[in-house]
This record gives C-alpha cells, sequence and structure tokens, in this order.
C-alpha cells in the first residue's frame, strides 16, 4: 500500500489540537486496527536528527477505536505553546502485532503563533 498525502490542519500554538483519521479500504470497509499501535513524529526536514513532535499511543495522543479503523490525535495546549518553529513534515505510522508496519500517510504540518499570551 502507498501512503496516502495529507496535509494536516494547522496546529495553533497555545491551543488544544485535535483531530481525527479513519483507514477505510478500498471498498470503504474500515481497516481492524486491533492491537495496532501507531506514532508520528513531525520534523523540520527529513534529514533533522530530532523530531518538533512525537504523537503516539505509548504517549497517549493517539486513540485508536479498533473497530472502525478511528485514529484519535490529541495535543495538551501546554504542549503545543512549547512548539517552535512555523511547523514541518510527519509520516504516521501504523504498527500491527504481526510486526506489519504500514506508512499510512504523510505530509506537512504547519504551526501558527500564539498572540494572546
Amino acid at each position: 500500500m502507498k501512503a496516502a498525502k495529507l496535509n494536516l490542519p494547522v496546529i495553533e500554538k497555545g491551543a488544544t489540537w485535535r483531530h481525527s483519521l479513519i483507514w477505510n479500504d478500498s471498498n470503504g470497509q474500515p481497516i481492524n486496527l486491533t492491537d495496532c499501535t501507531a506514532k508520528m513524529q513531525v520534523r523540520e526536514t527529513v534529514e533533522s536528527a530530532s523530531f518538533l513532535l512525537e504523537l503516539s499511543t505509548e504517549n497517549n495522543r493517539i486513540t485508536i477505536t479498533p473497530s472502525i479503523g478511528k485514529m484519535d490525535f490529541y495535543i495538551a495546549a501546554a504542549d503545543t505553546d512549547a512548539l517552535i518553529g512555523a511547523g514541518g513534515l510527519y509520516d504516521l505510522e501504523i504498527y500491527f502485532l504481526n510486526s506489519d508496519t504500514v506508512r499510512l500517510c504523510y505530509g506537512v504540518v504547519m504551526f501558527s503563533e500564539q498572540i494572546t499570551r
């Protein structure tokens, strides 16, 4: 499966950020994500050694609803407030119990500066 290019909604610094994705097969049926984990990293460039932001099932910034193929993303306002830069590139990987890894999507995510402090 080829990863889909998907630019994410702007992450506003100092505000709670939530976003959801549902993964369906070519027939529109949800992919079963039972026992799956997920991780997404944002880096300034592909070559950047460190990431600007990480969301994962391990750090509770990604929650999976397995039966409907849904992934909910969450970043607390205090965490978006600490973001540096204007954004970067990301990809989202899904890890299956049988050791398969799927790079589901990739793209750009921008950070919007907070004015009110």
